[in-house]
C-alpha cells in the first residue's frame, strides 16, 4: 500500500498559493496587488473512492474544511475514527470552504490511505485523478503552508550610520528578520535594501517596517542584502533564509575565467527566484510572470531538471478558464504560455501533465483566437499590453515581434493536440500546422524588407528595425538559413542597431548568436554584459544592466530611485547557454528519449560540464592540445549521439567515451 499523503483538486494547491503569493507585495507599507484576474479554488469538492479491507477495521478522514464522509452512502464525521467492516466499500468524502481556501484531506489507517488512486469532482459528473505534489506525509502538514525550508544567514559586518546601524549580510537574501533584545517601548524604523543606499534612504526606499512594542521580532519574509535599524538598542540581529530544497544537477566550468563566478552568481540568483513558483525578482514584485517564467523553465532543465516547480508554475498560470484577458495581460505572455508547455513535453515526455491541462490551455487559444484582427493577426485590444522587452521600440500596431510569437504558439498548439491525441485532435492539429503556414507566408511578404535584409517593426514604411523580431526569426527557426545569415549580418552584427538592455531579451540574442554559429560572440558578451555586473559587486544579477550607466543610477527603474530589481530571475540566463549550446545537450525526441550532444567550444580551449537529464545526467568534456580536439562523454541512458565536425557517432550509455578529432 502506498504511503499516505495529503490530496486536493488538481491545480487547486497552485490557484491557493497563487492567491496568497499575489496578496504579498508591498511597496511604502502598502499592499499592491496584481492588475490581473486571478482565479480561486474550487469551494466544494467530493473525494472518491472504492476499497476494500481484510477484516474489520477503523478509519479517521482528516481534513481542515467543513464536510462528512460518505461510506456505502451513510453519513460518518470527519476527523473521528468510525468502524469499517471486513468487505468491499465506496467512500465519499465531501468537503467545503469559503475563503479561497485549499480543500484537501489525508487518511492513513491500516487498510485505507489517501494517495493518487483516489479521484475528485468538484460536485459536478466528472471525475479526475487527484493532485498530491508536493508531496506531504505527515498528518500535521497543512497544505495551504508552503513546505519552505529556512538556514539561519548572520551579518558579515555592520556599522553605525545615520542614528542606527547598517548590517550587510554579505549577498542578496530572501528571508525573515530576526532582531532580539531591542527596547519594546522604542518605535524602531527597518530599512531594506539590495545596496546600501536603499537600506538607508528612508524616503525612497520602496520595502521599510517600522517595529515596536516587543523586545523580540521575527519579521515577514522580504529580499535584502542590507539591513539598516534605526536604533543602537538591539543585541541580536541576523536573519532567516527560506528557501526551496533544490537540487542543483548540473556544472559547468571552462578556461574563461570569469565564467564560473558568472555561472554561481546566476545559479543563485534563479534559486532565490524559485518559490512557490518561479518569480520575477524577489524585491519588488514577487509575482509570476508567464514570459520571466518561460526562461526559467529552460534554465530549470539545465541545473535541477525539476518537473514539479515548472508545472506548479504553468497551472497556477493557466488558472481556470473563462480567460477575460491576456496571461499577466500581455498577449506574448500568452503565446510564451503555450510554447512552453510544448517545450515542457520535448524536454519530460510528461504527457499526463499535457492531458491534464489541455481544456484550458484550448480555452486561452480560443481567447487568443477571439482577439485578433480579420486578417489574424495580433492586435492591442482595451489593456492588452504589448510588452516584448523594455527597449526603444514600436509598442503600437500590427508589430512584427508579436506576429512572430503569435505564429510560434499557433505550432506549439498543433503539437499539443497531437500530443494529446484522437482522430478528432489529429485532425485540428494538421489544420494549425497549415494555418501556421499560411501565417508564416502573410508576415514575411509584410514585413521582410529589402534591401535592409531583415524584418521590420511595422508592415509600412518608414521602415524600422530593430532587434527582436530579427531574434525571433532566427531562435524559433522562421525563416531559413539564408535569411538568417542575412538577419545576422544586418542586425545582429550591426551596432547602428539600437542595443538590448535587459538580460531578458539578451538572452534571447544570445540564443540567437549560437544558433547562427557565433559562439565566441555570444561568450564575449556574457562575459562583459553579465561579468560587468559582477565587476561592480552584484551578487545577484540585475534586471536591467546598462553599461554606459554609473553609481547608484543602475538602481534606478520605473521612475523610481531603486526601482530596477537586482535579483531578477530573466538574468540567469547563461547556465541555458552553457548546457544547451556550449555543451550542446539537447533532446531530439520526447523525454530525451533521443539526445545530441554538439558541442561549440567558441573561444574556449577547454571546458567541462554535466547537464541533467530525464533518467540521468550527461557529462562532457571538451579540450584542444596540440591542434587535436578531445572529447569525453558519459552518459547515463540511452539513445545519445555526437554530433561534431560534419559526422555523428553513438554514445553508449554507462560508460565513458573518448573521440578525438
Amino acid at each position: 500500500m502506498n504511503k499516505a499523503r495529503w490530496i486536493w483538486y488538481p491545480g487547486d494547491f497552485e490557484i491557493c498559493h497563487s492567491l496568497k503569493l499575489h496578496s504579498r507585495r508591498e511597496e511604502r507599507l502598502s499592499g499592491y496587488p496584481p492588475f490581473w484576474s486571478l482565479s480561486q479554488p474550487y469551494a466544494s469538492v467530493i473525494f472518491k473512492k472504492t476499497f476494500s479491507v481484510p477484516e474489520d477495521t477503523t478509519v479517521k478522514v482528516i481534513s481542515r474544511s467543513f464536510g462528512g464522509v460518505m461510506l456505502d452512502y451513510r453519513f460518518k464525521p470527519l476527523n473521528k475514527e468510525f468502524e469499517v467492516k471486513k468487505g468491499d466499500h465506496q467512500i465519499a468524502v465531501k468537503i467545503t470552504a469559503v475563503n479561497s481556501r485549499l480543500l484537501s484531506i489525508y487518511v492513513n489507517s491500516e487498510h485505507l490511505v489517501t494517495d493518487d488512486t483516489w479521484t475528485v469532482t468538484h460536485c459536478t459528473s466528472e471525475e479526475v485523478k487527484v493532485c498530491d505534489t508536493p508531496k506531504m506525509y505527515r498528518e500535521d502538514d497543512d497544505p495551504e503552508v508552503f513546505p519552505f525550508s529556512y538556514e539561519r544567514v548572520d551579518p558579515v559586518a555592520s556599522e553605525n550610520k545615520n542614528g542606527g546601524i547598517l548590517y550587510d549580510f554579505g549577498r542578496e537574501l530572501f528571508a525573515k528578520l530576526v532582531v532580539s533584545g531591542a527596547d519594546k517601548d522604542e518605535k524602531i524604523y527597518v530599512g531594506y535594501g539590495e545596496s546600501a543606499e536603499e537600506a538607508l534612504d528612508e524616503y525612497s526606499s520602496i520595502i521599510y517596517d517600522e517595529i515596536s512594542g516587543s523586545t523580540e521580532y521575527e519579521l515577514k519574509a522580504r529580499a535584502y542584502r542590507y539591513i539598516f535599524l534605526k536604533t543602537c538598542k538591539v543585541r541580536e540581529v541576523y536573519s532567516l533564509y527560506e528557501y526551496v530544497p533544490l537540487e542543483t544537477r548540473a556544472h559547468f566550468e571552462c578556461d574563461a575565467e570569469k565564467v564560473e563566478k558568472i555561472w554561481n552568481t546566476c545559479e543563485y540568483t534563479i534559486h532565490l527566484n524559485a518559490r512557490e513558483f518561479f518569480l520575477d525578482g524577489i524585491k519588488r514584485d514577487r509575482w509570476v510572470w508567464s514570459g520571466d517564467a518561460y526562461q526559467s523553465y529552460k534554465i530549470n532543465d539545465y541545473l535541477w531538471f525539476d518537473a514539479d516547480i515548472t508545472k506548479r508554475t504553468i497551472r497556477a498560470l493557466l488558472g481556470r478558464p473563462p480567460y477575460y484577458q491576456h496571461i499577466n495581460t500581455i498577449n506574448d505572455y500568452s503565446f510564451y504560455l503555450i510554447i512552453s508547455i510544448e517545450e515542457y513535453y520535448l524536454y519530460h515526455g510528461d504527457r499526463d501533465f499535457v492531458v491534464s491541462v489541455f481544456e484550458n490551455v484550448k480555452s486561452l487559444f480560443a481567447f487568443i483566437n477571439g482577439r485578433l484582427d480579420k486578417d489574424g493577426f495580433v492586435q492591442k485590444i482595451g489593456d492588452d499590453w504589448i510588452f516584448i522587452d523594455w527597449s526603444d521600440m514600436v509598442k503600437t500596431g500590427n508589430i512584427c515581434a508579436e506576429q512572430i510569437l503569435l505564429w510560434r504558439a499557433i505550432k506549439a498548439m498543433a503539437a499539443l493536440y497531437a500530443i494529446v491525441g484522437g482522430e478528432e485532435n489529429e485532425k485540428e492539429s494538421a489544420a494549425l500546422y497549415e494555418r501556421a503556414e499560411r501565417f508564416a507566408e502573410k508576415i514575411k511578404k509584410l514585413y521582410w524588407k529589402e534591401p535592409e535584409g531583415a524584418f521590420a517593426e511595422l508592415p509600412d514604411p518608414p521602415v524600422s528595425v530593430k532587434r527582436h523580431a530579427n531574434i525571433f526569426a532566427v531562435i524559433y527557426d522562421f525563416v531559413d538559413e539564408e535569411k538568417q545569415r542575412r538577419i545576422l549580418e544586418n542586425v545582429l552584427e550591426n551596432d547602428a542597431v539600437t542595443q538590448i538592455t535587459t538580460p531578458y531579451f539578451k538572452f534571447f540574442e544570445l540564443m540567437a548568436f549560437c544558433k547562427l554559429g557565433k559562439t565566441e560572440v555570444a561568450q564575449k558578451l556574457i562575459d562583459s554584459y553579465w561579468g560587468g555586473m559582477i565587476d561592480l559587486g552584484a551578487t545577484t544579477i540585475w534586471e536591467e544592466f546598462d553599461p554606459t550607466k554609473h553609481g547608484t543610477e543602475h538602481y534606478a527603474m520605473y521612475g523610481e530611485k531603486y526601482g530596477c530589481s537586482l535579483c531578477h530571475a530573466w538574468g540567469a540566463g547563461p547556465i541555458y547557454l552553457c548546457g544547451r549550446y556550449f555543451l550542446g545537450v539537447y533532446p531530439t525526441a520526447p523525454g530525451y528519449a533521443s539526445f545530441e550532444v554538439a558541442p561549440q567550444a567558441g573561444a574556449y580551449r577547454r571546458m567541462s560540464g554535466k547537464v541533467p537529464v530525464n533518467g540521468g545526467e550527461v557529462f562532457v568534456e571538451y579540450s584542444v592540445d596540440n591542434g587535436v580536439t578531445c572529447i569525453r562523454i558519459r552518459s547515463d541512458i540511452e539513445g545519445g549521439t555526437l554530433v561534431f565536425g560534419g559526422k555523428r557517432f553513438d554514445i553508449p550509455a554507462g560508460r565513458e567515451c573518448v573521440f578525438r578529432f
